[in-house]
């Protein structure tokens, strides 16, 4: 569906292009790696991670946070300079972050981070500021819980940097896995139930119910005790985070299952993204909880490459869909896309399930097969999400203030 654009679009539409333009150094080095064609140190591989999580995800978490709690009341001049300060800091932090990763084991990481949760603070206080007064819908809940989380994620991150770069140790033994646990799990799956859901209550979620309520307690839950469960070493508490996970996601589907059932899986539409979105989700954590069967709550024993297989699942079948199915209704009149669409839809998931299936197995003719057709989906979805963008970056000054005149998606 078409849809007015929102009070904050000029920000939105910054963010999402930044986000692409991050991602595009993402995706190439994952494709070279994935294909073995070029053997890249661990700062590279650092980078390309970070250029991912941060680049690509948070960035377009901020534009999806404008969208979904800028509409309640008409920003005053100060809160929109506050807004644009803000677009403007995680703009410029976030890809020199990146860059730091990928260049430095110096303290140029630790202060780019810092600068890096300063932002993500700024949108979750903005975040908490518009919720006040306001009719939260499920979606809103989860994006919430999971800048909140983010927020301690993140400075974990910055001590862990400050730890590679002086030598001191400023976290427990464990601290190093807290960090990306608490981003994957306590950051990213709440977040990517909430922008599922929202792909099929665009752009205005209704008020949350008590079950969509107790739904994002329990993922939200479920993200602090695996942080404190790694953090701290408490091993019981790895099995409750993750069952916590399940029950919240098993919530989820209930109410969402005469949506997910009336969709028709032949039509190019983002409650086809968001569909695939919550089954990567649901592998993404049933995975955690075999694990936690088999290594007796032990992440350390998992093999590496079983943890990058669970990493990209969630990075490209659970959020990359979920943000797909946001700039599908953000650009496509009607929200039904044309062949390019079927293509990125099709590239995409078949890739990711191929190149997770040749992580998990180690099976290296299959990394070799789906990471260029998962890598040139995701670029092509990219070329037409930005192709569809980049034209109102050049309209004339005449045009009517976003958010007012009602001009169309």
């Amino acid at each position: 569906m078409a849809t007015d654009r929102p009070v904050f679009w000029p920000e939105i539409r910054a963010l999402l292009l930044m986000a692409m333009l991050v991602f595009l150094y993402t995706i190439g080095i994952g494709i070279l790696n994935g294909i073995d064609a070029v053997d890249f140190d661990q700062r590279r591989i650092l980078g390309h991670v970070h250029g991912g999580t941060l680049g690509w995800l948070t960035l377009a978490v901020f534009a999806a946070s404008l969208w979904l709690f800028g509409e309640s009341r008409a920003p005053g001049s100060n809160e929109r300079s506050v807004i644009r300060v803000l677009t403007g800091l995680a703009m410029i932090a976030f890809p020199a972050y990146v860059a730091a990763f990928s260049l430095s084991y110096g303290y140029s990481r630790p202060i780019l981070g810092s600068v890096s949760v300063i932002a993500i603070a700024g949108f979750f206080a903005w975040v908490v500021y518009r919720a006040r007064g306001q009719d939260l819908g499920v979606p809103q809940l989860g994006f919430i819980a999971a800048l909140g989380t983010s927020i301690t994620g993140g400075v974990l991150g910055v001590l862990w940097g400050m730890k590679v770069a002086s030598g001191n140790n400023w976290l427990p033994s464990g601290g190093e896995d807290a960090h990306p646990a608490t981003m994957v799990v306590g950051f990213l799956i709440p977040v990517a139930l909430s922008m599922a859901e929202w792909a099929f209550f665009f752009p205005r979620p209704p008020k949350a119910t008590r079950a969509g309520q107790i739904q994002m307690v329990f993922p939200f839950l479920g993200g602090v005790c695996l942080m404190f469960a790694l953090l701290l070493d408490i091993v019981p508490l790895a099995p409750l985070a993750i069952l916590l996970e399940v029950v919240g996601v098993v919530i989820f589907f209930v109410r969402m299952f005469p949506h997910f059932r009336a969709l028709n899986l032949f039509e190019a539409t983002p409650g086809r993204h968001g569909l695939m979105s919550a089954l990567a989700i649901v592998f993404v954590i049933g995975l955690a909880q075999f694990w936690i069967i088999k290594y007796e709550g032990d992440f350390d024993l998992v093999p590496t490459n079983q943890l990058l297989g669970l990493d990209h699942a969630q990075f490209i079948g659970g959020m990359t869909n979920a943000i797909f199915a946001m700039l599908m209704l953000a650009t496509v009149p009607g929200a039904k896309g044309g062949r390019w669409d079927q293509v990125v839809f099709l590239m995409v998931n078949v890739g990711i399930i191929g190149f997770a299936a040749g992580l998990l197995f180690d099976v290296k003719m299959l990394k070799h097969t789906f990471v260029p057709i998962m890598g040139i989906g995701l670029l092509i979805g990219l070329g037409l999400y930005a192709y569809r963008l980049l034209p109102e970056l050049f309209e004339s000054e005449g045009r009517e203030e976003p958010g007012v005149a009602g001009s169309r998606a």
